[in-house]
């Protein structure tokens, strides 16, 4: 089943989230008392805490795309030395058959430089296995057993390397998704909590209830509700 990356309801970045639910913590410490009659009970206030807390020790979006780039670097290197090994093996076959003939053929690997991961994989299996067995016909031309154990020991350590990069993709996702729908259910905790500030202090101290606008650029907006998810 696929799972699409969810929407984010939140109005500003995740780190900008977090900061936002941390500066309310003195306020509410303070207005424990007042934020009860609002609903607000030590209860809620204790999960909003230690929600933003946990929010504060998930990896951020910046760091996964940081990982992300690496791996692909990764993955660049990997690929162009299994490429350059199989390429000097095929340079011996082409100095005894034309790239037309069906003996350079039964190699397989006439273009790898532009080659799927799949179909690399394929060709560094096949040249060694060909090569392994018409060995002899091609000693003569540089072709070595040295040449083509580098490029089985290249060809595994590819595969090895793409299965973990595929796994990684696929760590990073979950994780991007997670957060995102932590962030979610943490901004409408925010929201409430907020509202229920905003309502306590709104007719007797226009300050704390200025401590409760969840964006102070936007002051004098009035409660903020929930952004709806995007269709």
């Amino acid at each position: 089943m696929i799972h699409h990356r969810p929407v984010a309801a939140y109005p500003f970045t995740q780190a900008a989230l977090w900061q936002r639910c941390l500066d309310l913590f003195p306020s509410l410490d303070r207005d424990a008392d007042r934020l009860l009659r609002f609903g607000v009970t030590p209860a809620r206030v204790a999960t909003y805490k230690a929600d933003t807390n946990l929010f504060g020790l998930m990896d951020p979006d910046t760091v996964l795309v940081q990982e992300g780039a690496v791996g692909t670097g990764e993955k660049n290197a990997d690929q162009q030395a299994l490429v350059t090994s199989i390429q000097q093996v095929m340079a011996c076959v082409g100095l005894r058959d034309d790239p037309r003939t069906a003996a350079y053929k039964r190699f397989g690997a006439a273009d790898v430089a532009n080659a799927s991961e799949a179909a690399l994989h394929l060709a560094g299996a096949v040249v060694v296995k060909q090569g392994r067995k018409y060995l002899a016909e091609y000693a003569e031309k540089g072709l070595t057993a040295g040449l083509l154990d580098e490029v089985a020991k290249l060809d595994e350590s590819f595969v090895d390397d793409m299965a973990a990069r595929h796994e990684a993709v696929s760590t990073r996702a979950g994780a991007t998704r997670a957060r995102i729908l932590f962030a979610n259910q943490l901004y409408r905790q925010l929201v409430a909590i907020a509202n229920a500030g905003q309502a306590a202090w709104r007719l007797t101290d226009a300050q704390k209830a200025h401590e409760y606008v969840i964006d102070p650029a936007g002051a004098g907006a009035g409660p903020t509700p929930p952004t709806p998810p995007k269709p």
